[in-house]
């Protein structure tokens, strides 16, 4: 475990960034019946193209599959996508935190190769070559 938090707060500062400016709303969980049919927000600490740390009020199995909707304010898009659940570990603040890695699926809409493309548009401000 402590090798895992080693990774996790020794990456480079430019992998991620702030979610300032975002809402996230976890819509589906595989392996946490209990959020079935429930639509659960949620705090995002740190964003990047291909991840994301979430802060949550459930202990969110490792391995579950989340489909969520991410809402940037500044541009009012927002993006449906798929991840898996790679890593939980409890925060200060009786929450956890957990690590998303998004994924495309074959039976669910997503939204991914967008959120890949506008990532930086959305959020570091540079303007991305279409």
């Amino acid at each position: 475990m402590l090798g895992l938090k080693k990774r996790i707060f020794e990456r480079k500062a430019d992998q991620f960034v702030s979610s300032a400016d975002t809402e996230i709303k976890i819509l589906f969980s595989s392996e946490n019946p209990s959020m079935l049919g429930k639509t659960i927000s949620t705090t995002a600490l740190e964003l990047s193209p291909k991840s994301l740390r979430l802060e949550v009020g459930y202990p969110i199995e490792i391995d579950s599959v989340l489909d969520i909707v991410v809402h940037v304010n500044n541009t009012g898009k927002e993006y449906y996508l798929t991840g898996n659940v790679r890593w939980r570990i409890p925060s200060k603040s009786d929450q956890f935190h957990i690590g998303l890695v998004l994924r495309e699926r074959s039976d669910v809409v997503s939204d991914l190769k967008d959120w890949k493309h506008d990532f930086e548009d959305n959020f570091t401000g540079h303007r991305h070559a279409s």
